[in-house]
């Protein structure tokens, strides 16, 4: 009955491939990146530009030169806020590497910039000292403990950014924003 099943969807798609297309007019390949920004393409569903997609625009500050008042405010309205989890396109080989999506945790915001810290699940991060343990979470597909990075600061234009609906919980929000106002001034 399963492949009955299968067999049916793959006429069913063929039928309706057939009647509209095979979506790579320009039109369907936008509607694709405003659903991929809106967090409406499921992750095994990626558009196929993804691997020729170019890393994103932003500026790196030292933590200290970037302090403000930090609070947790998730709201899934028209801008990320501090505690949601974004994603940009980095290229994190080198500038002539393929970029490759990274997951940042939004401390705050800057004029049309939003303010975040680098997620990472490389296991060598929790004996650095410039990175906080903040464990699992829907950041890493795989689930696996997960670190932040406390001295920078990436500052990253708001329509450069992939929302998909992940917020930090609170009180691991509130270790990070503890350990901004110990070590790096912030409010």
């Amino acid at each position: 009955m399963e492949d009955g099943g299968r067999s049916e969807e793959s006429w069913f798609h063929r039928a309706i491939t057939s009647v509209l297309g095979r979506g790579d007019s320009a039109l369907d390949q936008g509607l694709e990146v405003i659903n991929d920004r809106l967090g409406l393409n499921p992750a095994s569903q990626a558009p196929a530009h993804r691997s020729t997609r170019s890393a994103t625009t932003y500026a790196t500050q030292p933590t200290e030169s970037m302090a403000r008042s930090i609070y947790y405010a998730p709201d899934m309205d028209g801008q990320a806020d501090p505690g949601e989890v974004v994603w940009i396109w980095v290229n994190t080989d080198g500038p002539g590497s393929p970029a490759r999506e990274r997951a940042i945790i939004v401390i705050g915001r800057s004029r049309q910039h939003m303010l975040g810290l680098v997620i990472s699940p490389n296991p060598e991060h929790a004996e650095e000292d410039n990175w906080l343990g903040i464990g699992s979470g829907p950041w890493d597909e795989s689930g696996r403990q997960c670190w932040v990075r406390m001295d920078k600061v990436l500052e990253i234009p708001e329509l450069e950014i992939r929302r998909q609906g992940a917020v930090i919980p609170r009180h691991r929000f509130e270790r990070i924003a503890n350990r901004l106002r110990s070590s790096y001034g912030w409010g």
